[in-house]
């Protein structure tokens, strides 16, 4: 069976995971996930926080897991666990991206979200000081409705008052990858169909390009660790079974 090591996306925390750890190893898994710096619960200050750091972490945990590790990346997280993997492609069995942006050498965050057209309101609220350029909120008022509004409620709002502020050099700082390391890896992607936060057209077109070999449809919105944790704990466990 697989070392799951699972990666969140931007605002939130490895709180996000409980439920897929849960089904993941009733399914005879191992599975380990962390707060990235500056995230959930670990207190990085915002303005230390870089992607290099978030590669730092991840590759520390990949090696303290001491095993072949399959890294799964959801939303922002896909960036970090490509940085990651670049670094520790000899301890990782494969890559999948959970509706997460995936890069080329080259992208950043930002860089992929402008070429998705936006569908809704922007659910991101930048400050009007310094702080500005250094991180970025979302408006509480539409968490629900962009990222999780197919979970129940009462996980949705237990969930939406765990966001916190995100660091933006994460997101604006390009990936840098190599055929050697990165490229030589399995990649699958888990497309989110009713996902409001990063549109899945754009999804589809991420997983082309970067080389992901399985990519599979999952009806949910950007939260389906919320929202459809059995569904989600299946479907990466088949694609670490059905080779």
């Amino acid at each position: 069976m697989a070392n799951f090591l699972l990666i969140h996306g931007a605002w939130q925390g490895k709180w996000v995971w409980p439920a897929v750890s849960a089904e993941l190893t009733m399914r005879g898994h191992e599975v380990h996930s962390i707060d990235l710096p500056g995230s959930g619960a670990d207190t990085t200050p915002l303005d230390q926080v870089t992607l290099s750091l978030y590669a730092d972490a991840i590759v520390k945990a990949i090696k303290a897991i001491g095993k072949r590790v399959t890294l799964v990346g959801h939303s922002m997280g896909g960036i970090a666990v490509t940085a990651a993997a670049e670094r520790a492609a000899d301890s990782l069995a494969r890559i999948i991206y959970l509706c997460a942006y995936v890069p080329v050498n080259g992208d950043s965050l930002s860089a992929l979200s402008d070429l998705a057209p936006a569908r809704l309101p922007s659910p991101v609220a930048l400050g009007h000081d310094a702080l500005a350029a250094l991180a970025s909120d979302t408006q509480p008022s539409a968490r629900v409705e962009t990222f999780m509004q197919d979970a129940p409620y009462a996980v949705a709002h237990w969930a939406a008052p765990q966001f916190r502020a995100q660091a933006m050099a994460p997101m604006t700082t390009p990936v840098q990858v190599s055929e050697q390391a990165y490229g030589k890896l399995p990649k699958s992607y888990i497309v989110c169909t009713r996902d409001r936060a990063i549109d899945p057209v754009l999804q589809r077109v991420m997983a082309a390009r970067s080389g992901c070999s399985r990519i599979k449809e999952l009806a949910s919105d950007h939260s389906p660790f919320l929202s459809r944790p059995t569904e989600t704990a299946e479907m990466l466990h088949r694609m670490v079974t059905e080779l």
